[in-house]
């Protein structure tokens, strides 16, 4: 006998967050359950207000329908569903079916807002006071992400530089979301020093428009990464080129676990690295994920830290959070299907 039940949750988040220029006071998503005889699976479904190309009610809908089909025991086409609901249905299979790897290490690359005694906790080490920058670790893998594109050039490099010049074995993740124009992504990049730009690990999505920041990546050596120009061009040129050096790969928008496996051997087999990265699921998905992690892209730290923007966590508790656990049973039970 098959089952399934979809919960529907809503979570309040931090104040002060923004999604493309849109203050987002809670996350809404849906959970799936699946079962079969004694063994059951989690999915979670929860596009990303002003990323996803599907709405959170369009989600709803395809989820409702296509766990219709998995009960009568029929194929769902996954590749003609949202990205989400794809995702949130294949990994609650791969958990039903015990192909979700277990072990998981936890480890996430922390996002770091610039001050250097923060990231120094973060990564684990002690500061001797405000901006000492000691004792420093020797781990040469310290690495955090950084957000720029924000403010103005001269400040982002301020504090790229005063990061750097604090732990003198970190690399930086850098992540403009598209802010920058041509020219500002030059200024950035050639006011730092070239041992600086050395510990540069990659600039995601620096301009609006790929073409641009390719353009300069080839004329000023800047690593790439690509996040949503994975998503949104079909110019395999633009995604495949040697500038790039990194694929960031999301899975809650880019589809089923196949194509998420699909895609991280594709970039391995282009010689880039591969990241899987969150779209601010709670701490049941990104569990989930950090599991993905460690099995498909084992030596390479995933960007999970988005856990910091909810006030609660949902059924499973991520190592070291203090939010408390809200369980699923709590949440509206909002369709349930036995066949």
């Amino acid at each position: 006998m098959r089952q399934a039940r979809i919960y529907q949750y809503t979570l309040p988040v931090t104040a002060g967050l923004f999604l493309r220029d849109q203050r987002l006071t809670q996350r809404e998503g849906l959970v799936v359950e699946l079962s079969e005889g004694a063994q059951r699976g989690w999915g979670e479904i929860a596009p990303l207000p002003g990323f996803s190309q599907e709405t959170f009610a369009e989600a709803r809908h395809a989820l409702i329908a296509a766990t219709a089909v998995w009960c009568d025991h029929r194929n769902i086409a996954m590749p003609q569903l949202p990205p989400s609901v794809a995702w949130g249905l294949s990994i609650a299979q791969a958990e039903l079916d015990q192909r979700l790897p277990t072990p998981s290490s936890f480890q996430t690359v922390p996002v770091c807002t610039g001050d250097p005694d923060a990231l120094f906790a973060a990564l684990g080490h002690v500061s001797d006071g405000p901006h000492s920058g000691g004792p420093h670790s020797d781990d040469p893998s310290d690495e955090a992400k950084v957000k720029v594109g924000e403010y103005e050039v001269a400040r982002d490099r301020l504090m790229v530089t005063t990061l750097l010049d604090a732990i003198p074995h970190l690399r930086l993740r850098l992540d403009a979301n598209r802010r920058w124009r041509p020219e500002q992504l030059a200024a950035f990049w050639c006011g730092l020093s070239q041992a600086h730009q050395a510990r540069i690990s990659w600039i995601e999505e620096p301009c609006c428009d790929p073409y641009q920041s390719l353009a300069q990546a080839e004329a000023l050596g800047v690593p790439l990464a690509w996040d949503e120009t994975l998503r949104d061009s079909d110019d395999t040129g633009l995604k495949e080129s040697d500038h790039v050096r990194t694929w960031v790969i999301k899975p809650t928008m880019m589809g089923d676990f196949a194509q998420v496996n699909q895609s991280v051997t594709r970039a391995h087999a282009l010689g880039k690295i591969a990241v899987i990265s969150s779209s601010l699921e709670t701490s049941l998905g990104l569990t989930q994920l950090s599991r993905v992690a460690s099995s498909l892209t084992p030596n390479v730290m995933p960007g999970l830290d988005t856990l910091g923007v909810f006030e609660q966590q949902l059924d499973r508790t991520w190592p070291g959070a203090n939010q408390p656990l809200i369980p699923l049973d709590d949440q509206p039970l909002i369709w349930v299907n036995t066949l």
